[in-house]
């Protein structure tokens, strides 16, 4: 699988970059970009091989209060998921049909119920049972009267412990690597949290108070952002590369407007790549099904430890009022106001 793949990709990335060494430099290179389109397939091709079960089996008892707990929880997140799907198919002309809810009405939908994945379930437990997520969705974090300074804190504390368990993953089997992995990326992508805290670290230092909310669009996957629609159209993508990211924080702040615009045509440059690739490759040959029947568990495992190790995005925070406030002012300025369940 390894070679092969890394080096069919490799080749098609040749076409857009015929002066690779341009492109080697900050924020990130050739290898990075290649590196996220093939994180993409495996995590695609984990939900595939996973197998669905109802959420009696997935939650391991039928008692009446868990049951009640998964119901609410599945009408909240469902609330959300069909925010999505409008958006992206008003806005973008793009129609998602596995955001769009079960089939739980028709009897044949009441006798199958929800049928899930492990991964499916974790996630929806995840949202439900750490308060900060749920504050970032329905922007009460945003608000200090309605989650103190003292609060939020205490936010932050059980989110770190999420991923503090998350991370553990990574030093464990094939199957604790893969599940860690997806899931602390899924985590970063929806909810930003590491990210942000790096924004809010470099504000301090370089004494600014607004939100460079354009430059932090180049950074952030676009489905939650409040900016134009032509804006949107041409930022419209799943990753904005979660694991080299942050390491482009400190020019968010400090470069230039030719310095940035020289980074947003990098990025703009990345994106028109993956674009080509995932749909003329990825989709097109459906990759996906493929790593799903012809390569290993093992294979995916080896793939992230090598290759896409999220223990680089983690640092211990240090939290001050001044980052508390800035914090809440990235997420008021990115995260779009919708219809609370």
């Amino acid at each position: 699988m390894g070679l092969t793949m890394l080096e069919m990709i490799d080749n098609r990335l040749a076409h857009f970059f015929p002066q690779p060494e341009l492109y080697d430099v900050s924020p990130f290179s050739i290898e990075n970009l290649r590196d996220c389109i093939i994180m993409f397939i495996l995590k695609d091709a984990y939900y595939l091989t996973e197998p669905k079960q109802s959420l009696r089996e997935n939650r391991g008892t039928d008692a009446d209060d868990v049951r009640m707990r998964d119901s609410r929880n599945i009408a909240y997140a469902q609330h959300y998921r069909d925010l999505q799907y409008n958006h992206v198919k008003n806005d973008l002309g793009i129609e998602i049909p596995e955001l769009l809810s079960a089939d739980v009405e028709t009897m044949r939908g009441k006798l199958q119920g929800h049928n899930i994945t492990p991964m499916q379930y974790f996630e929806l437990n995840t949202l439900a049972d750490h308060p900060l997520l749920k504050a970032i969705v329905n922007k009460k974090i945003c608000d200090v009267k309605k989650i103190s300074n003292a609060t939020f804190l205490e936010y932050m504390q059980d989110y770190d412990k999420l991923v503090s368990l998350l991370l553990k993953k990574l030093d464990g089997s094939d199957e604790d690597v893969i599940f860690g992995t997806i899931a602390l990326f899924t985590l970063e992508r929806e909810y930003n949290v590491e990210l942000f805290y790096s924004c809010a670290v470099n504000a301090e230092e370089a004494g600014v108070q607004d939100v460079p909310v354009y430059r932090l669009a180049g950074l952030c996957a676009e489905l939650s952002m409040p900016l134009a629609p032509d804006f949107t159209q041409m930022l419209h993508t799943e990753s904005r590369f979660v694991l080299h990211r942050l390491k482009l924080v400190p020019a968010v702040y400090s470069a230039s407007e030719s310095d940035w615009d020289e980074v947003k045509d990098k990025i703009c440059h990345y994106q028109t790549a993956r674009y080509y690739i995932e749909k003329e490759i990825v989709r097109k040959w459906d990759m996906a099904g493929f790593f799903a029947r012809y390569t290993t568990r093992e294979q995916w495992a080896k793939f992230f430890r090598e290759h896409y190790d999220l223990r680089q995005i983690y640092a211990p925070k240090e939290w001050n009022n001044k980052r508390i406030r800035y914090m809440r002012s990235i997420y008021s300025a990115m995260i779009k106001n919708q219809p609370t369940p």
